[in-house]
């Protein structure tokens, strides 16, 4: 079955079979940036969705976590997958592919968004368990940074841990994108796949 989102060589700017080690025009930092941005407006919406729920009851963290890993399964893996990008990438003309110029698999949309997903799914935990561990009227009575503050402190001990490992993640892979030439982030390389612009070929 043809991918759906496979476009010809020309459009992707691809290298030519002719022994010369033309590369396709990677994607940019700043222009990955500015998909990252478009993509969370995008998602503003959830994003006010699950505020408002964290506000109402303590059990939310708890239980986001499964619909929080489908949301990015279907977001940041299927449809990259099944279009080479999110919705950012898209607008921004960039397109996730394997490191060789074929479709990028659904084993590497899901390496390059695991992380991501594991990560986030073990910070809600934490902080459903520390939610739990109130009761309702002082869950209640925070405010929403103050509350994220308490939950935070209060926490199961790893739970800083994972946090930072999430910033962490985040820091080093901007870092790693601006110290090669193919822009390539760690979930990248751990998945075998680099993000290129295309150009409209008239």
């Amino acid at each position: 079955m043809t991918n759906p989102y496979q476009a010809p060589a020309a459009d992707l700017d691809l290298p030519v079979q002719d022994g010369s080690n033309a590369d396709p025009q990677v994607g940019g930092f700043w222009l990955r940036v500015a998909a990252k941005l478009l993509d969370f407006v995008i998602m503003l919406p959830l994003v006010g969705l699950t505020y408002w729920l964290s506000t109402i009851s303590r059990v939310f963290y708890l239980a986001w976590i499964v619909p929080g890993i489908v949301t990015g399964l279907l977001y940041s893996v299927y449809l990259v997958r099944r279009f080479g990008g999110t919705p950012g990438k898209l607008v921004m003309k960039l397109r996730v592919q394997m490191k060789d110029g074929s479709p990028v698999s659904f084993t590497a949309a899901l390496i390059r968004e695991a992380p991501v997903m594991l990560l986030g799914a073990a910070i809600n935990l934490g902080l459903g368990l520390s939610a739990l561990a109130m009761d309702d009227a002082t869950y209640l009575n925070y405010g929403f940074l103050a509350r994220s503050e308490a939950l935070m402190a209060s926490g199961p001990g790893w739970l800083t841990a994972v946090n930072w490992s999430m910033q962490g993640w985040t820091w080093v892979g901007a870092i790693v994108m601006l110290l090669n030439s193919r822009r390539r982030a760690v979930h990248d390389f751990l998945a075998g796949t680099v993000v290129v612009k295309l150009e409209r070929r008239s």
